[in-house]
């Protein structure tokens, strides 16, 4: 680094222990910490947030974008981009001066960015505009400018124009099977990458996105990618499940089918139990009418039972989990049944189309159609 470039970047990390990860979620947390003076952790809740709101991982570059946009900040039109940082550095000093940042993405990735915050620092003479990041980057190529103005108003020379793209619909056509139940906990029934969150809010019967903030709380919002295997074994620890190996049966390890038909006599009545299904895959296995099955969106039995996890229940009856309603209302839910009405917290009304292998299948009002545990809803929902 040349003496003149040291003096327009700012050797900065926010992480509270000096470990900025240099990706996605790593540079996004630092970028709006640094920004709009938030805490490593509150930035991070920012962005699940907005992980949860669109039903996509927390290292999506729309995720991130969309917290941007919550805490006021608005992407530039195209030519506002694809310029090295310093000319736009440069042009900052020039045009603003009312107390205005900016994030820049440097990243050309479709999917993920590399963030990037430009802050006005006042060195007694002018304000002058810096990058502050844990290595210099005034070489890079900015892909998209984001600006929040100090008044919180869109000041765009231009508005940005919004390209509507076709998107493929896929219909899950997978069944369910003797060792399969067929369930998406993702609330907007995206088929993405989130088995670990899925396989979390499944065995311990919590929303999507509280899936999502406990593998991010796992390792106190230290770790970036959530679904790394270090941070679900974290989770899975304080959650007082106990890690077993593999069965081996005839010198094999069992597959899931082949799990699922051994351990309905391994384990007593309640025990919830995730699985590592092949190198890379996370499922929750659950009991259906009595017996232990796989709980997933595709078909993943076939894959071998490399690890899985067991938490014992505190006594051998099913327990309802604790719920306080207002029984003058008479809205306690004792048993569900198709056609009755019933309220969710996040989704408002809905009315019973389907119950079937201890799943109940709602359609709200708003028109989308959800698919739960029915032992969830008898615990957490009310009577309409």
């Amino acid at each position: 680094m040349n003496n003149n470039d040291r003096s327009r970047f700012v050797e900065y990390d926010a992480h509270p222990k000096k470990f900025c990860r240099i990706d996605c979620v790593g540079t996004a947390v630092h970028s709006l910490s640094v920004a709009k003076s938030k805490t490593w952790i509150e930035s991070y809740n920012e962005l699940i947030t907005a992980s949860g709101q669109l039903g996509l991982m927390p290292d999506d570059k729309k995720v991130v974008g969309l917290m941007l946009k919550n805490n006021g900040f608005f992407q530039q039109p195209g030519s506002a981009a694809h310029r090295p940082v310093k000319e736009i550095i440069d042009e900052c000093n020039l045009t603003y001066s009312d107390g205005e940042v900016l994030i820049v993405n440097i990243s050309s990735s479709r999917k993920q960015g590399i963030y990037l915050p430009l802050i006005p620092v006042n060195n007694g003479e002018s304000i002058k505009y810096v990058p502050k990041f844990p290595i210099n980057r005034l070489n890079s190529n900015a892909t998209e400018v984001w600006i929040a103005w100090k008044d919180g108003k869109d000041h765009s020379v231009k508005a940005r124009r919004n390209y509507k793209r076709k998107t493929k619909i896929y219909v899950n056509q997978t069944e369910d099977n003797d060792s399969l139940v067929v369930n998406n906990e993702n609330p907007e029934d995206n088929l993405i990458g989130d088995c670990a969150v899925r396989a979390v809010a499944g065995v311990l019967q919590i929303p999507w996105i509280e899936a999502v903030r406990r593998l991010a709380a796992a390792q106190n919002y230290t770790e970036t990618v959530i679904n790394r295997k270090q941070n679900i074994v974290a989770l899975l620890k304080k959650e007082n499940f106990q890690e077993l190996g593999p069965i081996v049966r005839d010198g094999k390890i069992l597959t899931g089918k082949q799990f699922c038909a051994l351990i309905n006599d391994m384990f007593e009545e309640g025990t919830r139990l995730v699985a590592q299904a092949g190198q890379g895959h996370m499922v929750a296995i659950l009991v259906f009418d009595k017996d232990y099955k796989i709980v997933d969106t595709w078909d993943s039995t076939n894959r071998p039972i490399l690890k899985y996890w067991a938490k014992y229940p505190e006594t051998k009856e099913r327990r309802r989990p604790r719920i306080i309603v207002d029984d003058s209302q008479n809205n306690k839910i004792e048993s569900l049944e198709s056609g009755m009405t019933i309220n969710h917290s996040s989704f408002g009304n809905g009315r019973v189309t389907d119950i079937t292998n201890g799943f109940v299948t709602i359609l709200f009002d708003n028109g989308s159609e959800k698919k739960f545990l029915s032992q969830w809803v008898i615990s957490n929902c009310k009577r309409a």
